[in-house]
């Protein structure tokens, strides 16, 4: 009798696996791109040795206008952990990249999702294959996770040429995202604290975002930032100020300093942060009212905190972009670079007298492009054959140039500073927090920049606290590195447990 009845809920188990599109194996029942219900599937992640069951799926939410028209498919891979209705509510975390033009890749396999890429060796090539192992650093451990890819990224796409320009700024761009949000909560009648995760440009798309949402009168409880921008339109004597402490950590790194400069990171940007806002802004400032002998003493500081001479200094009137530092601090020759996105990776030249070109930079090879359709496809049973764009692989017909990101070249930029928003929803909202995290080997979104735009805020105290920030001996995807990944896991579950 106890056979039978095991054997009938075996049974029954898996007609209602069936049902809901789910295979007995965990993987789904493939379904026609053009549904809205999303495939299903059931998986189990082993964190330190302890199993966490979850439900994922995959598919699209459509948004339609007050005429019932479709207007752009909105794609995203959710997962969810099992729960019994005792246990704790979890919350609800919306995530996504930057670019404008990057899918949600690389935050879903490299750090958060739980599954991530294999570990690699600075300076060594990208894993090869499409294995991915248990990530155990897996954000799903304190918070539900939906990884979503913005209208003309990975497979969301726009359901007309007209259309497709609505999506294509920063307002309909960040509106759009608002909408997925209120579709999501309403389609899964989702009641959980909601918190929004965005990386480099999607931190000025979750600055927009939370404006809208708390407009809307939907909460949000907090707001996670790596590698934030949030003023497209700064100073460019500000901007070189800002980015003088990247340079000395880049020359840290890359055994360049001498002293006391070469003993502690921390230490040496705190020391070179200070200086660039002191004595080396005003001499930017000055410009040619600058004596000679003052430029000089300048061009000797820079050249002990970034190692580059003190000549090349004054030869570009004490300014470096980054495309200039990055091929000076390794020497002569020119043949070399640094990675823009994580400074400690070396690139080669193209060609002798060549540009830099965003497109072959080593630190934005991270391995999540050959792993990411092969991952929908065989773990969640998402089979499509459409391109999963990213910032550097447009759907067909190609650019004329494909060096650049290509949604940012059509993007229609109409907003330039949002830090104010910042102010506007900690006013708004009293519960929101948020955290603000930087790699320090990053020259593309410099720390000192975003903490600049908080800094000028004038907030009263109580809403000042409300903002946490942090630095990570990383890139601007510092996850990468094992143990940033690990203590940024650490970090977001504390940030996440504090708003409670």
């Amino acid at each position: 009798m106890i056979r039978m009845s095991l054997a009938w809920a075996e049974w029954l188990g898996l007609v209602c696996l069936i049902g809901l599109g789910i295979s007995a194996s965990g993987v789904a029942q493939t379904r026609s791109d053009s549904a809205d219900e999303p495939i299903t599937t059931r998986h189990t992640v082993s964190i330190h040795g302890e199993p966490l069951n979850y439900t994922a799926h995959a598919g699209y939410l459509s948004l339609l206008d007050e005429q019932g028209r479709l207007h752009g498919r909105m794609f995203f891979v959710s997962n969810t952990v099992d729960r019994r209705p005792s246990d704790p509510e979890r919350p609800i975390m919306f995530v996504w990249n930057g670019g404008p033009g990057s899918n949600a890749a690389l935050l879903q396999l490299g750090a958060l999702g739980p599954k991530r890429i294999p570990d690699r060796g600075l300076n060594s090539p990208a894993p090869s294959g499409t294995n991915l192992v248990d990530n155990e650093d897996t954000w799903l451990k304190f918070a539900d996770l939906v990884f979503v890819d913005p209208i003309y990224t990975g497979y969301s796409y726009a359901a007309s040429a007209d259309y497709q320009k609505e999506f294509l700024s920063d307002e309909g761009d960040a509106d759009a995202m608002a909408e997925f949000i209120r579709l999501y909560l309403s389609h899964y009648q989702v009641q959980q604290p909601i918190f929004l995760v965005g990386e480099s440009y999607g931190t000025y798309r979750a600055v927009g975002v939370t404006d809208i949402l708390i407009r809307r009168k939907i909460p949000v409880k907090g707001i996670i930032l790596l590698s934030t921008i949030l003023n497209f339109e700064t100073n460019p004597d500000l901007a070189h100020a800002f980015l003088l402490p990247s340079y000395a950590a880049t020359a840290f790194a890359q055994k360049k300093l001498a002293g006391k400069l070469s003993l502690n990171l921390e230490q040496t940007i705190d020391e070179v942060r200070e200086w660039s806002e002191g004595p080396y802004l005003t001499a930017l400032t000055q410009g040619d009212r600058l004596l000679d002998r003052d430029k000089a003493a300048i061009a000797d500081r820079l050249a002990s905190y970034t190692g580059v001479s003190k000549d090349e200094w004054i030869k570009h009137n004490l300014r470096l972009s980054p495309d200039q530092y990055a091929v000076a601090v390794l020497g002569p020759g020119g043949a070399k670079y640094v990675g823009h996105y994580d400074t400690r990776m070396i690139g080669i030249m193209p060609g002798p007298d060549a540009s830099y070109v965003v497109a072959q930079d080593p630190s934005l090879d991270n391995g999540e492009k050959a792993r990411i359709t092969s991952y929908l496809r065989s773990d969640l049973g998402w089979k499509s054959d459409m391109l999963y764009a990213g910032p550097f692989g447009g759907r067909w017909p190609s650019p004329a140039t494909p060096n650049a990101d290509w949604t940012a070249m059509l993007w229609n930029r109409s907003s330039s500073d949002r830090a104010g928003l910042i102010a506007n929803s900690l006013h708004a909202e009293s519960d929101l927090r948020i955290m603000i995290a930087s790699g320090e080997f990053d020259l593309s979104t410099p720390f000192s920049a975003a903490e600049y735009s908080i800094d000028h805020l004038f907030l009263p105290a109580s809403e000042r606290a409300r903002i946490k920030f942090i630095r990570y001996p990383g890139g601007h995807a510092a996850y990468i590195d094992h143990a940033v990944r690990t203590q940024f896991s650490h970090d977001a579950a504390e940030f996440v447990n504090s708003t409670r």
